[in-house]
């Protein structure tokens, strides 16, 4: 895995072997973030992802916020529950020089609180295939007034998954890559 663009393009990104692990490959990255930066419907939106601030749930490696840094995004809270993880995003935060500019909680990507208060412009949440965290994770970010106003999110599932539908927010785009299903969503 590598960054894709930006400040640290091309730079390596290390993971782990384990079964739980499913990080997104550089091709879906690639299209995740040429959508977030081009398409149509994000830049109606007013979302820029130049400056804003993301969290990203069921992190993982760390690879999606590690991406969104090197273009230009100003900070990124991870959540991931798997020490092991939490050890690689270390590792990966400071190989890339970032450690400045990441926050890591080791807690449930369903129920953690927002001590700092702070308002996300990005949520990337990509829950492991099979489990139904979806929704529990993202009503906690909306129950607790996580998102600013211009917040895109954005929820990768398996395409066999039921999709998921709340009252608060509109779908402004799909895009299925392989198996998966990328959901970008809006505030109403």
């Amino acid at each position: 895995m590598r960054i894709i663009s930006g400040t640290k393009k091309g730079h390596s990104i290390t993971s782990i072997k384990n079964s739980e692990v499913r990080p997104i490959s550089d091709k879906n990255r690639e299209t995740i973030f040429n959508i977030l930066v081009h398409g149509k419907e994000i830049i109606n939106s007013e979302f820029t992802l130049e400056g804003c601030n993301l969290i990203d749930l069921f992190a993982g490696t760390g690879s999606f916020s590690f991406e969104a840094l090197s273009r230009g995004s100003h900070k990124a809270l991870m959540i991931e529950n798997n020490n092991e993880m939490v050890d690689v995003i270390y590792k990966n935060g400071k190989k890339l020089d970032f450690l400045d500019k990441i926050e890591v909680k080791n807690q449930n990507a369903c129920s953690f609180d927002n001590d700092d208060n702070y308002k996300f412009d990005l949520a990337y949440i990509d829950p492991p295939y099979g489990k139904n965290l979806a929704k529990r994770s993202i009503r906690n970010l909306l129950k607790k007034g996580m998102l600013s106003d211009n917040a895109i999110i954005v929820l990768e599932e398996e395409i066999k998954t039921e999709k998921s539908n709340f009252e608060e927010l509109e779908l402004i785009r799909e895009k299925q890559i392989g198996i998966s299903n990328f959901s970008f969503y809006k505030l109403f």
